[in-house]
This record gives C-alpha cells, sequence and structure tokens, in this order.
C-alpha cells in the first residue's frame, strides 16, 4: 500500500512546481512569435480554460484519492474500456514530460557548455554529447524518486519555492530596467493583437501555454499519498492554476515590455535577438544585466529539473494504476521498501529515452504532448456526470456547483484544444491512439462474451468521437488542416459535436447502482 505522507501544502508545492517549469523559459518567446502582445490574453485564456477542465478533476480526485487517480476516472465510470484508452493517453503524455523539460535543461545549459546541442534547419537538437548528459540527469531523478514519496515532497518544496522566486525576480528587474510600453501598440508591427483571435488561440497549444498549465495533473496521480486528499487535492490543483496564471500574465508583460523594438522590427513572427535559444538570457544580456544572467542560468537548471523530478514520480503512478487495471503487466505493481513503485520508475526511463529519437525540439515535444493531454482530459467531465448519476450516495468532500453545464463546457473546451493544436500534430495522436486500440481489443479478446459486452455497449461512443475528432481537424484551418471548416464557425461546429458525444457517453451508462463493471472497479 502507498503511504499518505504527503501534506496538503506539500501537495500544492507539487502542483506548482508542475506548472512552472521549461514553460516560464520559453513559453513568452513562442507565444509573442504567435499572437505578439496579445500572448497576454492567451495566457489569460489559457489558465481560465484550465479551470472549467480541472473544476471536474477537483471533485473527482477529492472523492477518489488513489495513486495514478487520472487513470482510474474513466474506470469508475464506463469499465475497463475507457480506462485503459484515456490511461494510455495520460500515460504517454506523462512519460513525455521528463524528456521535454531534460531538453529544456540542455538547451539553456548549451549557451554555456558548448557542445550539448546543434542547430538542424532551425530547431534546437541533441548531440551525442547532450544524450549522454539527458540520460544522466533522467536516471538522477528517477533514483531521487526512489527514496520516497515523503522525501520526495520534503526536497520538492525548497526547489518550488526557487521555481517562484526567480520569475518574480525576473519580472521586477525586467520592469525596472528598460520597459518599452510602446511595444504593446507598436503600429509597424500590427498593434497588441497582430494575428487577430486566430493568433491569440493558436498560442495556446503551440506558444506552450496548455503545456505550463497541464502541470497541475501532477497532484492527482500523487492523491493515493496526501494526508487529507479531499482538501488538498482540490487547494493544489485549482489554486495553483490561479496563482501560476497571475504569475505567468506578469512574466508575458515584462518580457513584451523588455525587447528592444528592432527585435521585432520584421514583425511579430520573425521575432530574433542574439541568445534567443535561451530568452531571457538573451534579453538581460542585451540589457546589460549580467549579473541576473547566472541566475537565470541557474534557474533554468532548477526549474526545467523539478518539473521533471514531480512527473518522474506523477508518471511511475499511472504506470501502476495501469498495471493495477489490467493493462499493464503486474510486473510493475510491487513498491520498495519506501513504497515506491521502482519498476514503473525504470519503464519510464527507458521509454523517455526512447522519445529522443523522434522528438528532437522542445516544441515538438510539446506540441505532440498536449495533444494527448487533452485527448486524457476529456474524461474528467464525463466521468464526473456519470458517476453522479450511478453513485448518488457517494461521499464528495468537494462538490462542483452547476456541475451539468460545467462538464459540457470542460468537454468542449478539452475537444477545442484538440483542434487548434492542428492536423499535423493531430495525426500522430490518432497512430497512437490506434496503437492503444489494438492493445485494448487484445484485453478484450481475454473478457467472456458477456464482458465484452458491457465493454462495448458503454464505450462504443468513443469510436465516433475519435474518428470525429480527426475529421474535424483534417478540415479545420490550424496546422496543415484544409482549411474546408472556417475559423469561427469552428466553434459552432465543436459544440455541436461536443454536445452529441457528450449525450452519448452519459447515456452509454445506466443509472443503476448496481452497474457491475462500476462496483468492480469501485472495489480495487
Amino acid at each position: 500500500m502507498f503511504k499518505r505522507s504527503i501534506s496538503s501544502m506539500g501537495l500544492f508545492f507539487t502542483a506548482v512546481g508542475g506548472i512552472i517549469g521549461s514553460g516560464w523559459l520559453f513559453g513568452p518567446l513562442y507565444a509573442a512569435q504567435l499572437a505578439g502582445p496579445a500572448a497576454i490574453i492567451s495566457w489569460i485564456l489559457g489558465g481560465v480554460l484550465m479551470l472549467f477542465i480541472s473544476f471536474t478533476f477537483a471533485e473527482l480526485a477529492a472523492a477518489f484519492p488513489r495513486a495514478g487517480g487520472m487513470v482510474h476516472f474513466g474506470s469508475l465510470s464506463h469499465g475497463a474500456g475507457l480506462g485503459f484508452v484515456i490511461g494510455w493517453m495520460i500515460w504517454l503524455s506523462s512519460v513525455v514530460i521528463a524528456p521535454v523539460e531534460t531538453l529544456a535543461l540542455l538547451q539553456y545549459s548549451a549557451t554555456y557548455i558548448p557542445g550539448l546541442m546543434h542547430t538542424v534547419n532551425g530547431v534546437h537538437m541533441l548531440t551525442l554529447q547532450g544524450t549522454v548528459a539527458a540520460a544522466i540527469i533522467m536516471a538522477f531523478m528517477v533514483v531521487l524518486n526512489a527514496l520516497g514519496a515523503s522525501f520526495f515532497s520534503k526536497s520538492n518544496t525548497p526547489i518550488v519555492l526557487l521555481k517562484i522566486g526567480v520569475p518574480i525576480l525576473v519580472v521586477i528587474v525586467l520592469l525596472v530596467i528598460d520597459f518599452h510600453s510602446s511595444n504593446f501598440v507598436s503600429a509597424s508591427a500590427g498593434g497588441f493583437a497582430p494575428f487577430g483571435w486566430k493568433g491569440i488561440i493558436t498560442a495556446l497549444p503551440l506558444g506552450g501555454i496548455i503545456f505550463s498549465f497541464i502541470g497541475s495533473s501532477s497532484a492527482i496521480h500523487l492523491g493515493g499519498e496526501a494526508k487529507n486528499p479531499q482538501f488538498g487535492i482540490p487547494l493544489a490543483i485549482i489554486g495553483s492554476i490561479i496563482f501560476c496564471m497571475i504569475l505567468y500574465v506578469l512574466i508575458q508583460t515584462a518580457f513584451i515590455g523588455a525587447l528592444e523594438p528592432s527585435f521585432f522590427a520584421n514583425g511579430w513572427a520573425k521575432l530574433s535577438f542574439s541568445g534567443d535559444a535561451g530568452p531571457f538570457a538573451g534579453i538581460l544580456i542585451a540589457l546589460g544585466a549580467s549579473w541576473m544572467v547566472l541566475i537565470i542560468y541557474a534557474d533554468a537548471f532548477i526549474s526545467p529539473f523539478g518539473t521533471g523530478y514531480i512527473y518522474t514520480a506523477g508518471t511511475a503512478r499511472a504506470a501502476y494504476a495501469l498495471s493495477e487495471i489490467g493493462f499493464f503487466s503486474k510486473f510493475l505493481q510491487p513498491l520498495s521498501k519506501a513504497g515506491v513503485p521502482v519498476r514503473a520508475l525504470i519503464l519510464n526511463y527507458l521509454v523517455g529515452m526512447l522519445l529522443f529519437l523522434p522528438f528532437h525540439g522542445w516544441q515538438n515535444m510539446v506540441e505532440f504532448l498536449i495533444s494527448c493531454f487533452v485527448i486524457a482530459y476529456s474524461v474528467g467531465p464525463i466521468s464526473l456526470y456519470v458517476l453522479r448519476k450511478t453513485q448518488k450516495d457517494l461521499h464528495r468532500p468537494f462538490r462542483l456547483p452547476a456541475y451539468q453545464l460545467v462538464c459540457y463546457i470542460a468537454f468542449y473546451v478539452c475537444n477545442l484544444l484538440v483542434l487548434w493544436v492542428g492536423w499535423n500534430i493531430v495525426q500522430n495522436l490518432l497512430i497512437a491512439i490506434v496503437i492503444g486500440f489494438i492493445i485494448l481489443v487484445n484485453r478484450l479478446c481475454r473478457m467472456s462474451s458477456a464482458q465484452r459486452r458491457i465493454q462495448f455497449q458503454q464505450n462504443w461512443w468513443l469510436i465516433p468521437y475519435i474518428a470525429g475528432l480527426g475529421i474535424l481537424s483534417y478540415i479545420s484551418s490550424f496546422g496543415g488542416g484544409k482549411n474546408i471548416m472556417i475559423f469561427g464557425y469552428d466553434f459552432f461546429v465543436i459544440a455541436l459535436f461536443s454536445l452529441v458525444i457528450f449525450i452519448c457517453a452519459v447515456c452509454s451508462v445506466k443509472a443503476d447502482a448496481n452497474n457491475e463493471v462500476i462496483k468492480i472497479e469501485l472495489a480495487l
């Protein structure tokens, strides 16, 4: 059994630490290239959208605090079929984060340690030496996690305090040293929103904004080890997003104001400057604040390492949960004396190293990760709605008001985010989902015909859902889409599609407390 050794404040710091990682180091640059000064609106919008999704998980995780919680919610509402499909996407997306953060760490380090990175077609990629360094850094994350949840919580708190302190210091320094208010309304560069609402929206998935906010999910995965999950999990999930949204808006504002107008003289899409491989370090060097650059370099190691460290813990619990519901080998289930699934840690480490092969750059990894995570998040609104029907008498420490409306809005938001990622990324997502379906079919073949019938009755909507998302992405105007579905109208199309799928998903499970599949999952 997992030991409940993480305090509510420790859980909050875990969520905040998951959010403040490489996103603050690179997000402001990429968001500005996509949205111009209106990237500030992108951070606010991203935080609000993620809050809608997080509200549903706050109730679920408080009511069902268990290791790898997000993996279990689909099983609790719809049985093993949905549990695996969502669990597969959660594990895939989570296992990418440690490599993403390691890549970010090394990209900044390459500015003062030559030989770690090289540039190919404008993309910063690891060299052989960089790959060896990545292997060592990720192995260190595994070793620290193997020491147990109590050590994790205690060691993570000072790391997160540093991760919060440095961005705040950077904001103050940039505002004081050199702030160009004219940058926000430069007519020659297109004004405040040079790319309009589409640019603001595109910055959410491709500018690292949604990637930053998904870090709060680490608190859900560690719910089985929280001392007071009923209070701590909602505090961690909701509180961390609100806190970090405010911080990121300040960071983006300071970043845009600190830029020399010559940096975006050719338009915000071509924003560049010397040292932009490490954006904040490059700006501070240009401003002559060399003393602050040393602090940035230190934090460029600490922030990504801290987030990778946190997600190494959460991803191990996700793999453990998939083993618990029968889709990963039982080999992963034994816990060490410190109460840690060490075998799952090792599996994730090996898979993480393999991910450096197809995904070379930070943005490339982040885009794929977001698409997987958003699909995984879509289970929250549906599962909450169904469990409100099937488990009416269940004690819920945190009850979401107007849950019917919030659940639909959250599901709608998830589908919009998938659309905004773009077809170039979604087609890779579909391949990953198909692989998951193949594993699922193999598992279903080992069930009785009665069990297979129940699984189909409760999960048939997944087929039109995934296929529909793929078709809508293909005909959209985002990321390689055919631009058949014009921007603006797509909001209404996705709203209707979301409503139909949502109704099918919640109606596929009978409002019957004796539903055997749900009873079995609740007993786990």
